[in-house]
């Protein structure tokens, strides 16, 4: 059985307010890989010693906004930050994977249903934080869900299509669950809405 998705903030692109958001970071991002493999390398392990492991999928949704208003570079910046964001707040035995250009996942070792909850609430959460780029703020929306093994599967390719398809179950919804995104007032606003200050609409 896999946990229910949740869907969190909405994309909006508001002036800069100083000390609100965090630095871009200089370094890049991997290349996409493939989520099953990096879990089956940790199956092992979990069976020989008859521990849980918690596999989180998670997409972001707004960047076509950013890129159509500021362009390709401030998209990529926002993307990099969200991926250095999601490595900081992993321990040193988890895993963060990038599994597309815009889908994340983490691979957490002795975690069950519990501990995997608080986890993606914490990284939903910090992914939602406003994004300094230049003088803007950016936040965008973050789509989550967890499959836990052994209740979930017991394959690397099967838990990780169990928490695609947790997280599968927010992209139908047209306005998120949750809101991180310190602006509650557009809280309804569906994951592809921005709010873009002055300068530019929405396509």
């Amino acid at each position: 059985m896999t946990d229910p998705a949740r869907s969190f903030s909405a994309t909006k692109i508001m002036p800069r307010h100083t000390g609100t958001a965090s630095a871009v970071p200089a370094s890049g991002m991997p290349s996409p890989e493939p989520l099953g493999p990096v879990i089956e390398r940790q199956l092992a392990a979990c069976r020989r010693n008859g521990t849980m492991l918690a596999v989180l999928s998670m997409s972001l949704h707004g960047l076509d906004a950013v890129r159509h208003c500021h362009g390709e570079a401030v998209e990529e910046q926002v993307r990099q930050a969200a991926w250095a964001r999601l490595q900081s707040r992993l321990r040193l035995s988890d895993r963060a994977v990038r599994v597309g250009q815009d889908e994340f996942g983490a691979v957490l070792l002795s975690a069950g249903r519990l501990a995997a909850g608080i986890v993606e609430a914490r990284l939903a959460g910090a992914l939602c934080d406003p994004y300094g780029i230049g003088a803007l703020e950016i936040v965008i929306s973050i789509r989550a869900g967890t499959a836990v093994f052994p209740h979930a599967g017991s394959t690397g390719e099967g838990l990780a299509d169990a928490a695609a398809r947790s997280r599968g179950l927010a992209d139908g919804r047209t306005a998120p669950v949750n809101d991180h995104a310190s602006h509650p007032g557009q809280a309804g606003d569906g994951p592809s809405a921005a709010r873009l200050t002055d300068t530019c609409t929405t396509p």
